[in-house]
């Protein structure tokens, strides 16, 4: 049994990837980029993920960064610091939360070769008012049930992720799929413990997404992107359930950050979204603001 729902389930997505028009949204709108916070500290050149919580805004370095939180304000400036004890930064990418509980997935897996990725739970109570802090962490452990080869595969592989929302119990992986462009939807519980996943759904997104969010009301998800350095936004909204992919969907196109490397999104409210890019030869380290009431009708 087990050999045969691998197989219906490699079929599934192989079709679901090679139909990508059954669920594409040809019409695309653009959003032009606000400068909201142009210049966030040196202590975060790559600010690889997004969050708002405690009136501040809060990002991490990825890869070789410390196993540190960092809280920032408006200005950019640092005002907290919270390490996780016992935790190791192999590849942070995204970061979430929910009433309790903040999660910062380390799941970063550009060459398709680790076996330990993990999300590390933080609660929000053991979070105190000191401006450096140590806390304890927990772990919720997973693994690729289709995943079988653990080989060198530089920029080549599907089992990569770099987004990830806290959503009715569950914590939803979205991938950053080298292979084809798309992205693949897995489910985990928030409960600590050790997982093996499988695509529940997947989405012909063209791009790389490195970053997810669900907006206050909870009626909208937003994966941000880029391919060849241009960067865009899917929206879902109108959406029953869990079942992100199968209500509305819009392409947006970024304007005013080509050349930026967008890493974290998250929304300041249900009509405006905030997007970091991590320090390259075109941009500092910041954070722009796009205002969803001001789409206008693009090409795509």
């Amino acid at each position: 049994m087990t050999n045969i729902h691998s197989c219906l389930l490699a079929m599934f997505i192989l079709f679901s990837c090679s139909n990508p028009e059954k669920k594409e949204n040809k019409d695309a709108v653009t959003l032009q980029a606000e400068k909201y916070i142009p210049e966030v500290s040196d202590k975060l050149t790559e600010l690889s993920g997004l969050l708002i919580y405690d009136d501040l805004y809060w990002g991490f370095n990825d890869s070789g960064g410390k196993n540190k939180l960092y809280g920032f304000a408006a200005s950019g400036k640092i005002k907290k610091e919270i390490e996780f004890d016992a935790a190791k930064n192999r590849d942070w990418e995204s970061i979430t939360q929910d009433n309790k509980t903040i999660y910062v997935g380390d799941f970063g897996n550009n060459m398709g070769n680790r076996n330990n990725l993990l999300i590390y739970k933080v609660k929000k109570k053991d979070i105190s008012k000191k401006k450096e802090q140590k806390v304890d962490v927990k772990e919720i452990k997973f693994s690729y049930t289709n995943q079988n080869r653990f080989h060198y595969s530089d920029k080549s592989t599907p089992y990569d992720c770099e987004a990830m929302v806290a959503f009715k119990n569950h914590i939803y992986l979205f991938s950053k799929n080298w292979r084809d462009r798309t992205t693949w939807r897995y489910k985990i519980p928030t409960k600590k413990g050790e997982y093996k996943i499988q695509p529940i759904d997947t989405f012909q997104v063209n791009g790389l997404i490195t970053g997810a969010d669900i907006s206050p009301d909870k009626q909208q998800l937003a994966l941000v992107g880029y391919e060849n350095y241009r960067s865009f936004i899917w929206l879902f909204s109108d959406f029953k359930g869990d079942s992100f992919f199968e209500g509305k969907s819009q392409f947006i196109e970024l304007k005013g950050i080509n050349g930026s490397q967008t890493e974290g999104i998250c929304f300041l409210n249900n009509q405006t979204l905030l997007v970091s890019c991590e320090r390259t030869n075109s941009f500092m380290q910041q954070v722009f603001l796009f205002d969803l009431t001001k789409t206008e009708h693009g090409t795509h």
